[in-house]
């Protein structure tokens, strides 16, 4: 594992037939904390603490909707596994021993890396996915013991964190526009004779003045102050 990104993702070397290659890889059944959101960056950091400089096993997932092993962004979607020196003389509670499927007769203990975070309390479970029914335990015990983010009761998914600072982002690049000379205003009818159009806000080099909407047929223009010019 050579860098996290997130809750969710990280980048590592993987090996292939013609040697190993950086990939980035993607949580198949588990969606963390957004980085700007609560709970991204401890997310981030208890992934860290999982994971960092240590080999993992990788399950390759299908994306349902590319059909391949990556998404629409490139990145490899999978389960990340861990396999360490069991830490424990004595087994642990029945449950906890359940959710990671770990072997107390064996020497090494292997762990669901997405598993570890739903437990943990910093991953939600993508039902879509219809992942494994050991997530929603795990999922159901992070909520009862108040672990992570469940230490809060107003979390927003973090697809609805994206969707809406995408939204904010798409306002704030909306490029500003003059107002539509073909529109009518509440500024009145242009005075000029014979004249159907709408005085209209426009800006200029000397700044902003009256224009009306028939423009370029009527150059009519005046000051915000009133006076035709």
């Amino acid at each position: 594992m050579l860098k996290v990104f997130d809750g969710d993702g990280f980048l590592t070397r993987i090996n292939t037939r013609r040697g190993e290659v950086e990939a980035t890889i993607r949580f198949g059944f588990v969606d963390a904390p957004e980085i700007g959101q609560r709970g991204g960056n401890s997310a981030r950091e208890f992934l860290k603490s999982l994971i960092n400089d240590r080999w993992l096993d990788i399950v390759v997932l299908t994306k349902m909707d590319t059909g391949q092993i990556v998404d629409r962004y490139g990145r490899i979607v999978g389960i990340p596994y861990l396999t360490q020196e069991r830490l424990y003389s004595d087994p642990p509670k029945p449950f906890l021993q359940r959710l990671a499927d770990w072997d107390f007769s064996a020497a090494t203990v292997t762990r669901n890396i997405e598993l570890e975070m739903v437990l943990n309390g910093w991953a939600w479970v993508l039902d879509r996915y219809g992942p494994d029914e050991q997530y929603y335990r795990a999922l159901e015990n992070a909520r009862r013991h108040k672990r992570g983010i469940w230490a809060f009761d107003d979390n927003i998914h973090p697809w609805d964190f994206k969707k809406v600072k995408h939204r904010k982002r798409e306002v704030r690049s909306r490029p500003k526009t003059e107002p539509d000379l073909f529109t009518s205003s509440d500024l009145g009818r242009c005075p000029a004779s014979q004249c159907e159009g709408q005085l209209v806000r426009r800006n200029g080099k000397f700044g902003q003045f009256l224009g009306c909407s028939n423009f370029p047929r009527c150059k009519h223009t005046q000051s915000t102050d009133s006076g035709a010019v």
